[in-house]
Formats: C-alpha cells, sequence, structure tokens
C-alpha cells in the first residue's frame, strides 16, 4: 500500500523483538521494538490502509494499522468490522487470510 517505504518497513520488521501483545475484544495491539541502527526512518505518524484479513470466526474480518514512533514501526493494531467481538479469538494461533483493503 506504501511502496515508497516497503524496503525500509521490510528492514525495520525483519529485526523486531516482541514486547506483548493485546487482545481488546474489538481486535488487537502487538507492540514491538525495531533496531534503528542500520535502517531509515519511514515518514508519517502511522500508515492506514493496510491489507485486510479474512479470521475465522468474524464475518467481516480485520483491518489494519501499522503505528510509527519517529519513523520506525513501533506497533500494529489489528481492528473489527461492524461490532465484531475478538474476545472469543486465539489471535497468536489463528490462522488469517490476507486480502486487500476495498
Amino acid at each position: 500500500m506504501h511502496p515508497e517505504d516497503r524496503g525500509a518497513l521490510e528492514v525495520q520488521l525483519a529485526t523486531a523483538t516482541l514486547h506483548s501483545r493485546e487482545n481488546t475484544g474489538a481486535g488487537f495491539f502487538t507492540r514491538f521494538a525495531v533496531d534503528r541502527d542500520p535502517t531509515a526512518a519511514v515518514g508519517g505518524r502511522r500508515l492506514r490502509d493496510g491489507p485486510g484479513a479474512k479470521v475465522p470466526g468474524l464475518e467481516h474480518g480485520l483491518g489494519f494499522i501499522l503505528w510509527l514512533e519517529g519513523g520506525y514501526a513501533d506497533c500494529l493494531e489489528g481492528y473489527s468490522y461492524g461490532n465484531e467481538s475478538t474476545a472469543r479469538i486465539e489471535l497468536e494461533t489463528v490462522r488469517f487470510e490476507i486480502v486487500q483493503a476495498a
């Protein structure tokens, strides 16, 4: 979705270290740290309109936002559409099917 940032994000995410995961009931937050030394920063505060995902147990699936802190990937947010609950879904083990955003 953001081809100008792809190279920098691929390098950043290849170094990601998990800090925490939280299923909010309306989606999730996965917080992580990336190595800032060898990689270029990405412009903007956050990236939106990423791909969506089909997820068993959700009729409408999930959307995603990759949050940036100072130009570096910091948190992946997944959110459900249509007030669907993720509370009963084991997000750490469920199989996602990535789909392009509409």
